[in-house]
């Protein structure tokens, strides 16, 4: 590979583990390939702005605003409380409601962090009060967090969809298969693993009757918030909406809902998480700017060309060349979010798998898949960092059980995901996106 390239990633890599925002990483690395390969400025600008100018772009601004509204207002609440009363009696059944509302949570934000926070802020205090250990809670929702990556709409699929020109309902149905095994066997894994804490508390069960009246009281109370992903999801699939019109309208519904029918958020502070979500939509655009122009330079100078090159020649089995991608995935994620992940390294590592015979959907569950565990997987583990920020707990006492989850949850999900294609292709070709 060309040194100067080698150099511009390196450059990369070291600003973002030095704790430079990954924007300006892009942008360091970009200024770096333009002085070094004498590349004209004004030919690059262009390409930015006509990258960014994209109706699928358009809907992530949206869908942020979505996960703003609901984690600050009481829909998260509502939905923690309606499957609580539905599955939070079993043994570890705090923790499967854990589990199953970050995937509900998903099918509304598509944000890891925002789940993190949604779900921790609920739900650490009320498994601590029934005995399960704060650092096994805080690691546990940290971990089930990932589901928001990859449970539609996923905002990590929505910008793989952008940088590869993809069908974004087929890259939504993609990640679902991978989605619900790695949240069942997330929920398998917190059953065996809360039988061996004696401290953990078994709610009693509560008549049929009285447990049926609950459930119909929790539904009613739920029921706004639940039609929210039914009206995004149904609407996409539906082909009623596109998913940048069913973005709009779920940040119109929730602030509905929030300030006129449940009336617990004020304008005041509506105003003011959607000033949030500006700022960071704002960010992801500086972001997505900085990788458009450079992931062109990479085009013009053939990187993925040379990655496909050095890959081959390492080995011509299929199989270690995608265990060494996944290796890779794992990588990136582990340095910087999903949305960071997917600009940095789909105009990289798309050639190559297509070059390898893997179908672009497929390839957006095992990016999907892999960037998700990075996020969990120490030594850098993002999210595990949100979630002991929100759970007040130090990381140490996280490690433990997040290992755990990793490897019987997400590293199988992972290997099903890139060596069994139905898993991630069947909704697709279901649907009729595969031909």
């Amino acid at each position: 590979m060309d040194l100067i390239i080698l150099a511009s990633l390196i450059i990369f890599t070291v600003l973002i583990f030095s704790g430079v925002p990954i924007p300006f990483g892009f942008l360091v690395s970009t200024i770096f390939l333009t002085i070094t390969k004498g590349i004209d400025p004004s030919f690059l600008l262009p390409v930015g702005f006509a990258k960014m100018n994209s109706v699928t772009l358009l809907s992530l601004p949206f869908f942020i605003a979505t996960g703003y509204i609901v984690t600050g207002g009481s829909i998260a609440r509502r939905l923690i409380d309606l499957v609580n009363v539905m599955v939070g009696r079993m043994t570890g059944g705090l923790g499967v409601v854990a589990v199953v509302v970050s995937c509900v949570f998903g099918a509304i934000s598509g944000a890891a962090a925002s789940s993190v926070i949604a779900i921790g802020t609920i739900m650490i205090p009320q498994m601590e009060e029934h005995g399960y250990p704060r650092g096994y809670s805080a690691a546990l929702i940290s971990s089930a967090a990932v589901l928001s990556t990859m449970i539609p709409p996923s905002l990590a699929m929505i910008m793989y969809a952008f940088v590869t020109g993809q069908s974004v309902a087929a890259c939504f149905l993609a990640t679902i298969g991978p989605g619900l095994l790695l949240a069942t066997l997330f929920c398998i894994i917190n059953v065996f693993m809360v039988k061996k804490m004696p401290s953990v508390e078994v709610l009693p069960k509560k008549p049929f009757d009285e447990q049926m009246k609950l459930v119909g009281t929790k539904t009613r109370s739920a029921f706004g918030a639940i039609l929210l992903p039914v009206m995004i999801l149904g609407g996409i699939y539906g082909g009623i909406m596109t998913p940048t019109e069913a973005a709009a309208a779920a940040v119109f519904y929730s602030i509905v809902m929030s300030v006129v029918i449940y009336r617990e958020m004020k304008i005041g502070k509506m105003l003011f998480l959607l000033r949030s979500s500006a700022v960071t939509t704002g960010t992801m655009m500086l972001m997505t700017f900085f990788a458009a122009i450079l992931s062109r330079i990479y085009t013009m100078e053939r990187v993925p060309q040379q990655i496909a090159q050095v890959l081959l020649g390492v080995t011509s089995n299929k199989v270690l060349l995608l265990l060494l991608i996944n290796l890779f995935l794992i990588f990136i994620g582990m340095i910087m979010d999903e949305l960071s992940g997917i600009l940095m390294v789909t105009p990289l590592l798309y050639p190559v798998v297509l070059q390898l015979g893997i179908h672009p959907i497929h390839f957006a569950a095992i990016l999907g898949t892999n960037l998700g565990m990075g996020m969990m997987t120490p030594p850098m583990a993002g999210i595990l960092y949100i979630g002991a920020r929100t759970g007040n707990v130090t990381i140490d006492k996280m490690m433990k059980p997040a290992m755990f989850l990793i490897i019987f949850g997400s590293i199988p999900a992972i290997l099903l995901t890139t060596f069994w294609e139905p898993l991630s292709m069947f909704l697709p070709g279901l649907a009729g996106f595969i031909h």
